[in-house]
């Protein structure tokens, strides 16, 4: 194999490293659009931004756990590994939508490191994709890093400021196409959920199963469970309770059943336990927060759902429709899914850390307004004091609710 195939093609398990003069090709041709020039100065504008927005979360979290037995005690619940944006082992990251998030957060942000350092006339050493058993799992640009750090301020914050300042953007584009989406939805049916059928019961014996749905008592709609406790208290003259069942696949069979309930010490029952759907004020509720409390884009639908709050969550998206049909709680997921990865890799390496590449901005910029006043370990002892006192912070956020009891 000559060394060329070598360095096209890398083994280091478990990861296969492709190289590709073509990526790099790319590079070149893209580098020649002018837009870039406006869309890099914006990455600069944004990256402050960005990081600022995470210094805030980060404290914020901290402060809280600090003040807030019941915030602990959800961090233990939840685990450290909540905080790992790895498909597997983070409980509410799904496999396969995280995966895709995490392949398109890593091409996005390392592509757009290379254009804009082509555009600025650095040298890109190497790109590629990265395998892991042949599964696509990111890619990545080599920029020279002598060129970064002898180059200008305006145009190594540039390169640097790309990467993050692009997934930020492609984040904001799938909320809000995400946004978009939602404002489509429409509930499918409203009632009483039964979550339990109760052996040897008049419902059982009439044929009501878990699963099903009451949209009807009496001929009244059943949106609250005071509607069929007023029925059993006031049964009507023949003593008999007439209920419309929804069930099935888009819950488009219907079916009437009437049962008597049967004396019980607690009262008059039927033998089902059922949950208020509010499938109506669920929709409501998440479009009016949508807009007026952001964090809610935090909150993964895998948590979310089970809390009752997210309409294209797994346990509630059955119970509303939309005019492209189905597919559409996949569509929302994987919105969602690039929304959040994209934003939290834009955000993380925002931060001024050392060496992501908030951390490599504020280094380079302590060298243009420090010229000649600061000698480089000055520099250096700075940009590191800063990036341990934020990666403490960080880990205390993880930590505190298993150390507080």
């Amino acid at each position: 194999m000559s060394d060329e195939r070598q360095k096209a093609f890398e083994f280091k398990f478990p990861f296969i490293i492709l190289r590709s003069r073509r990526v790099t090709g790319l590079f070149t041709k893209t580098a020649g659009r002018r837009i870039l020039d406006p869309l890099g100065w914006f990455m600069v504008a944004l990256l402050p931004i960005a990081s600022a927005i995470g210094i805030f979360l980060i404290v914020n979290a901290v402060s809280t756990i600090l003040i807030s037995p019941e915030v602990r005690e959800a961090g233990r619940q939840m685990g450290a590994q909540a905080y790992l944006l790895i498909p597997g082992i983070n409980p509410y990251l799904p496999i396969a939508y995280g995966w895709i998030g995490i392949v398109v957060a890593i091409i996005v942000h390392e592509f757009s490191h290379g254009i804009l350092a082509s555009r600025l006339g650095f040298k890109v050493k190497s790109s590629g994709i990265l395998l892991l058993l042949g599964i696509p799992v990111g890619a990545f640009v080599e920029v020279d890093e002598q060129q970064l750090k002898e180059a200008s301020l305006r145009n190594s914050a540039r390169v640097l400021a790309a990467g993050p300042g692009a997934n930020i953007t492609v984040a904001v584009a799938c909320l809000l196409a995400l946004l978009v989406l939602v404002s489509g939805l429409s509930p499918s049916l409203d009632g009483l959920y039964v979550s339990k059928v109760e052996e040897g019961m008049p419902a059982q014996q009439a044929g009501i199963s878990e699963g099903d749905v009451i949209v009807s008592v009496n001929g009244v709609q059943a949106l609250t469970v005071d509607v069929l406790k007023q029925a059993l208290d006031k049964p009507p003259p023949d003593g008999m309770l007439v209920l419309e069942i929804r069930r099935g696949e888009g819950w488009k069979d219907s079916l009437t059943i009437r049962l008597a309930p049967v004396e019980t010490p607690e009262g008059p029952k039927i033998g089902v336990r059922v949950v208020e759907l509010k499938t109506t004020s669920i929709l409501e509720n998440y479009k009016r927060l949508a807009y007026s409390s952001p964090i809610l884009h935090f909150v993964p639908p895998t948590l979310g759902g089970a809390q009752g709050f997210i309409p294209f969550s797994d346990t509630l998206h059955v119970f509303y429709q939309h005019p492209i049909g189905p597919s559409y709680y996949y569509l929302a997921n994987l919105l969602f899914w690039l929304w959040f990865v994209n934003v939290n890799v834009g955000i993380f390496n925002s931060l001024p850390i050392y060496p992501l590449d908030g951390g490599q901005v504020l280094m380079n910029g302590l060298r243009a307004f420090a010229k000649g006043r600061l000698t480089e370990s000055a520099i250096r002892g700075i940009t590191g004091a800063i990036s341990v006192a934020l990666a403490m912070l960080v880990i205390s956020m993880v930590l505190l609710p298993f150390l507080i009891k």
